[in-house]
């Protein structure tokens, strides 16, 4: 018996039927959403939302906000943020961005480390983005600090894999007033701070009688006068002697010695600028130079010759030279 197309047809749509009503029959596994990203990471271990390439590393120690020291493959590195440019030490905010850095990145923590382009800089730094994983979320550490302005976003050739994320940090930052973007705060990245000059300091010499502490020295200029005639000695055409009692105290601890020397005086003229480096030993008690044990002291005159002209008159004395602290400053007046 010969059978027709149609029948052909119809016994192919019973077959292909049943097929399809043993398949619907099967269970099916549930769906799970899985991203790119997340399937690299699981390939290398990382955690998820931490690039695939990204190294894992221990942090060993601190240098400032933009600075870091890892333990890596048996060896210590310098890491160096790639765009977050944090403070340097004398300029504003730089103590709060260090801060940040260190709870962000605590000693002995894991930290992931990404490379872009360019493995060192000319200081032999891994040049790095940084991150870490916490509360199941990955974190992005240049974006942490920018965001919240304690570091400046820095462009750098050749290494821009995440400046897009990181510059959109920056306008958040800015446009919020954070960190260094705060009213009253720094006005801004890179701001050098102008200290506030201390009394005794170039910028504020002290009155005439004032003790001032360097180095476990205590330094006074007690008095001081100006003559023209001093133990028949006169001085140049246009000078006048300007003759300080000063005394000088280690006060420092059992042990330590420090050294003096009435030379290490010397006077400025504050409304022409002139200096005035001559000392002369002429002077009825001089005080000469020598070692002095804690608790000894020594006192005497010291004279200098200065302008007749001169009104304002900083007097310095300089133990530097001698590798005992900084310079101390009085001020002199007519």
């Amino acid at each position: 018996m010969e059978t027709s197309r149609s029948d052909l047809v119809t016994a192919w749509l019973s077959t292909h039927h049943s097929r399809r009503t043993v398949l619907a029959a099967l269970p099916v596994a549930p769906a799970i959403a899985l991203s790119l990203r997340d399937i690299a990471s699981a390939a290398t271990g990382n955690p998820s939302g931490i690039p695939s390439d990204a190294e894992k590393a221990k942090v060993a120690n601190h240098i400032d906000g933009d600075k870091f020291e890892v333990s890596l493959g048996g060896r210590t590195e310098t890491v160096l943020l790639i765009s977050a440019d944090a403070p340097e030490p004398e300029e504003c905010f730089a103590k709060q961005s260090g801060d940040v850095l260190k709870r962000l990145l605590p000693k002995g923590s894991e930290v992931y480390l990404e490379k872009d382009t360019t493995d060192k800089d000319g200081k032999d730094r891994l040049l790095r983005y940084a991150w870490t994983f916490s509360d199941d979320k990955a974190h992005l550490v240049d974006e942490q600090m920018i965001s919240n302005g304690y570091s400046t976003f820095k462009a750098r050739a050749d290494n821009g894999k995440r400046d897009d994320r990181l510059k959109a940090a920056e306008t958040n930052a800015k446009k919020k007033g954070k960190g260094i973007w705060a009213d009253g705060s720094c006005g801004g990245g890179h701001v050098e701070i102008t200290p506030t000059p201390q009394l005794g300091e170039g910028g504020l010499p002290a009155p005439i009688g004032t003790t001032l502490s360097t180095d476990g020295q205590e330094i006074a200029v007690v008095s001081g006068y100006v003559t023209s005639d001093l133990n028949y000695s006169t001085p140049k055409g246009g000078y006048i002697f300007l003759v300080i009692y000063a005394t000088i105290k280690n006060v420092d601890k059992p042990g330590k010695t420090h050294g003096y020397d009435g030379a290490r005086f010397s006077a400025k003229d504050l409304t022409t600028d002139a200096n005035f480096d001559d000392t002369f030993a002429f002077a009825n008690v001089p005080l000469d130079s020598g070692e002095l044990s804690p608790g000894e002291y020594v006192e005497g005159e010291v004279v200098l010759e200065i302008q007749e002209t001169a009104t304002r008159i900083r007097i310095k004395y300089d133990p530097k030279s001698l590798g005992d602290g900084d310079e101390v400053y009085w001020l002199f007046e007519r």
